[in-house]
């Protein structure tokens, strides 16, 4: 009995070998990820979530629903997003989310859409509005023309407008339109 048993698995061994050794890949007929068209995310991720750390300490936090690489047009898109920055020592002192973002990759440079909401420590005031840009090579922060920005402060100042622009260098702010609100003087 055990003889033919041996026999019968020597003999599919002896079918099936040469059928898995005519088996090959015909990789330059694959396609590769260097074919892909830029539409293609290179990477997509869910329930994404990245700390930076620099000398052991936490620097930006960034967590999101949904996030899509995209290596040949230098792009990572974000859905559901939320991110902290933290001081030197540690501690948040920015706190924010927004609907959707776009990372320009190359310079760092974000794209952010759909609800926003951010509130910074240092400044003690929240920014809330539907569409900002942050440039990272001039460090300034900007809405569109035709979207609405407020701004609140702790102190209880509230200033509404359109055409937002700020510049983190000079600490300064500006709208171009319809701006509204109450600014009170703490001096």
């Amino acid at each position: 009995m055990l003889k033919i048993r041996g026999s019968v698995i020597l003999l599919l061994f002896l079918i099936i070998l040469p059928v898995i050794s005519s088996c090959e890949f015909d990789y330059d007929e694959s396609v590769m990820a260097d074919d892909l068209s830029e539409d293609v995310p290179d990477t997509v991720l869910k329930n994404f979530a990245q700390v930076m750390v620099k000398d052991s300490i936490p620097t930006f936090y960034i967590e999101a629903s949904e996030s899509w690489t995209y290596g040949k047009r230098k792009e990572t898109l974000f859905q559901g997003v939320h991110f902290q920055e933290y001081d030197k020592d540690g501690s948040i002192v920015t706190d924010g989310q927004a609907d959707n973002a776009k990372m320009f990759n190359d310079t760092e440079s974000v794209e952010l859409w759909g609800s926003l909401f951010f509130y910074s420590k240092r400044e003690e005031a929240a920014l809330e509005g539907e569409y900002l840009f942050w440039d990272n090579t001039e460090s300034t922060l900007s809405g569109k023309s035709d979207d609405r920005i407020q701004i609140t402060e702790d102190g209880g100042s509230v200033i509404a407008g359109k055409g937002f622009f700020a510049d983190s260098r000079t600490k300064s702010i500006k709208f171009d339109n319809q701006v509204s609100g109450i600014w009170k003087n703490e001096e």
